[in-house]
């Protein structure tokens, strides 16, 4: 039976269509024993290969497409792997052309010689008769020709000459004939040009589908001999993939220390620190938890893990622990975690089972700007060849589909974006209807119906959806090898930073037995780095550092639990969301476990379970608690007798139905998966036996339990990961209430973060605090705090003025203080726009009025440390009017400082009777009226082909998400033309997939 030796699937990037499944899916259907994928110059497919070849009870062969330099034009050599060590010279191959900053990197002959054992080669004809030589030495018994078509006379002469086996290798790109069409745009997308200008050699060559056994038999009729090498090549390919082989880093331990013992030792040493001693039920946990690890061998990734957190907080770099992690005590007490999990009753299972295989998820939070130097130690430490980064695979999306695919058939850029801005994206997209079947609707249906011209290129950019595009940076994930990491799988370079990235993404690599650390930079805890350093710098007799800062704010504090529970907490890490802070203010939060419990409520499942509201009820005393029984009060005292976590589950079948802590976690997760089978019917039957024997809960009751619990845990928060955000939350919060002016210079140096900009500055003027533009002599390069008269002033960053390069920021910072326009004209030499720029946003305020300023530049002419001679000399001391202020600010800064436009409509704001979105954000189900300004809008359309409209509004407390069904928006489009304030009335609902709130507008009208 005919095999095939050389197939591209879709991770062959723009080259080929098929995914690996689809390859060894049509093998099986036409009775092939064997299939071998060799995509060109990376190996990302292969681990998905293996589990499609699997599935389809066929035998995987790995292999490559190299191009390998020497002649006039590269020779395509097709490598497979015939041994472990033969893949191993696939990674390193592959990984030294990948991590070359060339677009397409060759394959030079000395790089092939020191890697050719394990590997079969097949080559395409080629010009030098050497080097054909020198490979046929490199591999002997083990060189063959590649007979791509039955015409292919040089490689036919050849194998002559040389003596050299022929063997048929027909290439694959696509899997149907009618496919060709297809793999062009995909070839004209890759070399960004257009179909037409495409070279002959850019394509896939003719008849490049996947061959059934018949047409190969029919079209190397003539060689059958080259068949039957197909054949025997692939029986000499033994090798499978290693996967499920756990590969743990090798960490530095003391002499005469085993990992688990070193990790024991820092463990107690820990808990002494933290606890002033080890209790019996202290060591019992640590005990419990030591031994689970180290029958598992993870006891390198704690120790990994903590190295990195102690050098991150020997370098000042704030982290915060997120996930189940927080549930382990040995995690808290070698510093990798911040909860306490005794005092919050967090339970180890919950985070490593010990009935599970795959090793645990450590992942860390840790502040985005000091991230790179955090994983560069991890770089120096454990070798730059043993660690890498994890990539992951970027897809076709519709709106990257439709701009390439139109881009290759050479529509023009302005039509393109049309095009393209009426698909829909983010939040909105997540809101779009379904088929009759409850089928996702294709994104191009309208735009078909719409524009039948353009038919075709509607249908390559839907077959296109979901092909891998290209590879990049994972948000944070890590990965360190015991050894070389080119012996497990490739890499490859990423960015213009030059990262060492996994050719793989996390789901392949885990498979390859590695394990992952997330180092996931937030934007969070760089403002609360970039807050505490300026504290630190006013009190360094108070604080030992940086962290000392964050690490001594007081978990109690009057003030800051009066600004949660008013939900003032616009910058707040994780509590400045609409949602979020009516749930603050729902439930009259004030401390560090009340903000636990708000961020576990606000989630869909309570939410839309109306959990939620029973909780809120209960917890301000409008209701008694209850329980379903008696024996659920110690686990659900502390939530009001509602299930809000997820290690409530865990607790109701382990105390009340005798499963161990273990079992209890497999059984939460078997429910998190909605599996109603036979399975989930077992567990539900032995739960409710069990409860009775042992609690003596009825049958009827403990269905209802299972119920309550069944119903939870497919949306439950995880209490562990609650207590780490909470503890930042509070933390931000105290920052923002006690050094108002640092926080929110800080919020905004960092663009925010939920709202726009505009947002931050308003809640910054209604703090009290002063925000001015950008000031030659008081501005940083970001947004920054002043205290040019003893009082805080916020000033707009120099890099945010349109236009001004980094040479004149720099000189400025430099050159400063500045006493008249001449001085900084003749000093900075600006260009004039520059100056005309800074001048118009109010950044030489004191220097005189605008329009004068204006003048002076107009009529000057300035060299570098020379006084400009001036013609000037008017009286005209009349500035700009507060809306002109406002227009330029907006013009050059993108946001205006004077005032925000609905502080100029205030009185017929007051008079509507409107509301704040922050109001409206606690009246579901109910019809209200808020102002706002437009801050962003996306049309789409239903499944009817009606245009409805997505919408963004902003106010002065923060934003709210609306829709306009195809009704509404035929009735008030002409009100949402321009950039207004509007009067914005409908009734509030949740949006499903978020919590968060949201308006189904029914009326529109302008406010001037």
């Amino acid at each position: 039976m005919f095999t095939h030796l050389h197939t591209h699937s879709h991770y062959s990037l723009l080259e080929g269509l098929p995914s690996p499944a689809e390859l060894a899916d049509t093998a099986a259907h036409y009775g092939m024993p064997a299939l071998a994928l060799t995509d060109h110059r990376t190996l990302t497919g292969a681990v998905e290969f293996s589990w499609a070849c699997k599935a389809f009870g066929i035998k995987p062969i790995y292999g490559l497409e190299l191009d390998l330099a020497g002649s006039a034009t590269p020779t395509p050599l097709v490598l497979l792997a015939t041994d472990l060590t033969g893949w191993q010279n696939l990674c390193r191959l592959s990984s030294a052309l990948m991590i070359q900053p060339e677009a397409e990197p060759l394959l030079t002959p000395d790089l092939l010689a020191r890697h050719t054992e394990g590997l079969i080669c097949l080559s395409s004809a080629m010009d030098d008769l050497s080097h054909a030589k020198q490979l046929a030495v490199l591999f002997p018994s083990s060189f063959y020709f590649m007979l791509s078509n039955p015409v292919d006379s040089r490689a036919r002469d050849l194998a002559e000459m040389l003596h050299v086996p022929l063997v048929a290798a027909p290439p694959v790109y696509y899997l149907d004939p009618d496919q060709a069409a297809l793999q062009h745009t995909l070839a004209a997308i890759r070399l960004v040009t257009s179909i037409k200008k495409l070279p002959a050699d850019a394509l896939a060559p003719p008849g490049s589908h996947f061959l059934s056994p018949a047409e190969a038999a029919s079209r190397f009729k003539d060689f059958p001999a080259a068949l039957d090498v197909a054949e025997e090549i692939a029986a000499r390919c033994r090798f499978d993939l290693p996967l499920g082989q756990p590969h743990f880093p090798i960490v530095p331990v003391p002499a005469g220390l085993t990992a688990a013992q070193f990790l024991r030792q820092k463990a107690e040493a820990g808990a002494k620190q933290l606890y002033g001693g080890v209790t019996p039920e202290i060591q019992q946990r640590l005990d419990h938890e030591l031994e689970i690890i180290e029958q598992r061998g993870f006891e390198t990734i704690f120790l990994i893990v903590e190295d990195i957190i102690r050098f991150a907080h020997e370098t000042g770099v704030p982290t915060s622990s997120r996930g189940s992690a927080a549930s382990s005590l040995v995690a808290h007490c070698i510093g990798i975690t911040s909860p306490d999990p005794i005092r919050h009753n967090l339970y180890f299972e919950r985070f490593l089972n010990p009935a599970r295989t795959t090793p645990p998820d450590i992942d860390t939070d840790i502040c985005s700007r000091r991230r790179d130097s955090v994983i560069r130690h991890v770089f120096d430490t454990y070798g730059a060849d043993r660690v890498a980064m994890v990539g992951t695979i970027n897809r076709f999306r519709p709106r990257s589909a439709l701009g390439d695919v139109a881009k290759a058939h050479g529509l023009p850029p302005e039509r393109i974006r049309e095009l393209a801005n009426t698909l829909p994206y983010g939040f909105y997209a997540r809101l779009q209807e379904n088929d009759e079947d409850n089928e996702p609707i294709p994104p191009f249906n309208e735009l078909k119906k719409a524009n039948p011209s353009l038919k075709s290129i509607f249908e390559q950019a839907e077959a296109l959806l979901k092909l891998p595009r290209h590879l990049s940076v994972h948000a944070g994930g890590l990965v360190v090898s015991p050894g070389a990491m080119t012996d497990l799988l490739p890499v490859m370079r990423s960015g213009s930073k030059g990262i060492t990235i996994t050719q793989m993404d996390l789901e392949a690599v885990e498979a390859l037995g590695l394990v992952k650390i997330d180092l996931l930079g937030i934007r969070g805890l760089t403002v609360m780095g970039d807050v505490a350093e300026t504290i630190h710098s006013w009190q360094r007799t108070e604080y030992h550092s940086t962290l000392d800062v964050l690490d001594n704010i007081p978990t109690e504090d009057a003030e800051t639990s009066d600004r949660i529970e008013r939900g003032q907490t616009i910058g707040c890490f994780q509590i400045e969301s609409p949602g979020m802070r009516a749930t603050l203010r729902e439930i009259d939060a004030r401390s560090i476990d009340d903000v636990v419990a708000a961020l576990a409520l606000f989630r869909p499942g309570p939410i839309t379970g109306g959990m939620k509201d029973a909780f809120v009820r209960r917890f301000k005393g409008l209701e008694p608690t209850s329980y379903l029984h008696p024996a659920l009060e110690p686990v659900l005292k502390e939530t009001y007798g509602v299930i809000l976590y997820q290690e409530q589950v865990l607790r109701i079948a382990h105390e009340l139905a005798g499963l161990s802590m273990a079992d209890s976690d497999l059984l939460r997760r078997a429910m998190s998966h909605f599996d109603p089978g036979k399975q989930m019917q077992l567990l539900k039957e032995k739960f409710i036996t069990s409860a009775q024997a042992k609690c003596s809960i009825p049958p009827e009751t403990g269905e209802q339990i299972w119920e309550l619990m069944a119903a939870f845990s497919g949306y439950g928060f995880p209490k562990a990961h609650a207590a780490s955000y909470a503890q930042l939350a509070w933390r931000s919060a105290w920052c923002k209430t006690h050094f108002p002016a640092e926080f929110m210079a800080a919020v905004l140096a960092n663009w925010g973060g939920y709202y726009s900009q505009r947002v931050y500055l308003t809640e910054a003027r209604r703090m009290g605090l002063a925000v001015k533009p950008p000031h030659i002599n008081h501005s940083k390069r970001e947004f920054s705090v002043a205290y040019p008269n003893g009082e805080p002033v916020l000033y707009v960053g120099l890099d945010q003025v349109r236009d001004l390069t980094h040479r004149t920021i720099e000189r400025i910072c430099r050159l400063r203080p500045f006493h008249t326009l001449e001085d900084f004209l003749s000093r900075v030499d600006p260009r004039r726009g520059e100056a005309e720029n800074l001048a118009r946003c109010g950044a030489m305020e004191g220097f005189g009025p605008i329009p004068a300023l204006l003048e002076r530049i107009h009529g000057s002419a300035w060299q570098e440390d020379q006084m400009p001679l001036f013609g000037w000399g008017n009286d005209n001391d009349q500035d700009y009017s507060l809306e002109q202020k406002t227009a330029a600010q907006i013009e050059i800064l993108g946001t205006g400082l004077e005032a925000h436009p609905l502080e100029l409509v205030a009185k017929q704001i007051a008079a509507s009777g409107a509301i704040s979105t922050l109001e409206a954000a606690e009246k579901t189900g109910e019809r209200v009226t808020v102002a706002g300004m437009r801050q962003t809008s996306h049309h789409s359309r239903t499944a009817k082909g009606e245009m409805m409209l997505f919408l963004t509004l902003e106010d002065l407390e923060g934003t709210l998400d609306a829709v306009l069904y195809p009704q509404t928006y035929a009735r008030f489009r002409n009100s949402l033309t321009g950039s207004v304030p509007l009067l914005v009335t409908g009734v509030m609902e949740t949006d499903p997939s978020r919590g968060e709130p949201m308006m189904r507008v029914e009326k529109i009208s302008r406010l001037s």
